[in-house]
């Protein structure tokens, strides 16, 4: 809707110099109520214009999530109470004990021993002899013994390193042991000298014979 206002003015306003004093208060009267005649106006057609044209209503393109209150169960509260809490029972878990079989070694039976026989006293009785003759090592020697019963007799020889002969006879005829040594060849013997000791002769010494001096009076 479109609206025309005129507003008349004056074009050719008179001087104040050809104006007496009573116009004069007239004039400006004048002058000031056309003035707020005219800011009337103008603040109509600001207000007409507001309403023609009135702010924009956007609308939203996204429709606004609705939320539904949750809902909440309330607790389910025994009527009766205790002073102190009571702890729960647990059953005690029954375990059952493995069973372990024990392991079947296949051992082989202990064998079984025999009482030693019993042999009956023999009578000891046996002789033996060897001989040793080794010239590059002069390596001399022979043995020969006898034993009947408790008696034993025998002897043994070997070559000695100044190439005597040593013979040993030895026998046990139920009373101790007996040996008996002897030599032969070898080295002659050698007779240590015999040392005389000197005689030595005491030296004589004379005493000096000195004369007694004479002391004149």
């Amino acid at each position: 809707m479109t609206m025309d206002l005129r507003i008349s003015c004056i074009k050719h306003p008179v001087p104040e110099s050809k104006i007496n004093s009573s116009s004069l208060a007239l004039y400006r009267a004048h002058t000031t109520d056309e003035m707020a005649f005219k800011l009337c106006i103008i603040a109509a057609l600001v207000a007409i214009v507001n309403c023609q044209y009135g702010a924009p209503a956007y609308k939203s393109a996204y429709a606004a999530p609705s939320y539904s209150a949750p809902a909440y169960a309330a607790p389910a509260v025994a009527s009766a109470y205790v002073s102190k809490p009571v702890a729960p029972a647990y059953a005690a878990p029954a375990y059952s004990a493995p069973a372990y079989k024990a392991p079947s070694y296949g051992y082989a039976a202990a064998p079984a021993y025999h009482a030693e026989p019993a042999y009956p006293d023999a009578h000891p009785a046996y002789k033996f002899a060897y001989t040793v003759n080794d010239p590059h090592t002069y390596d001399i020697k022979s043995q020969e013994e006898t034993r009947d019963g408790d008696y034993v007799q025998g002897y043994y020889s070997l070559v000695e390193a100044d190439g005597s002969k040593r013979t040993v006879h030895y026998s046990d005829k139920g009373h101790g042991f007996e040996a008996v040594v002897s030599k032969e060849g070898g080295a002659p013997a050698y007779a240590a000298p015999a040392y005389s000791a000197p005689a030595y002769a005491a030296p004589a010494y004379s005493a000096p014979k000195y004369a007694a001096p004479a002391y004149k009076k």
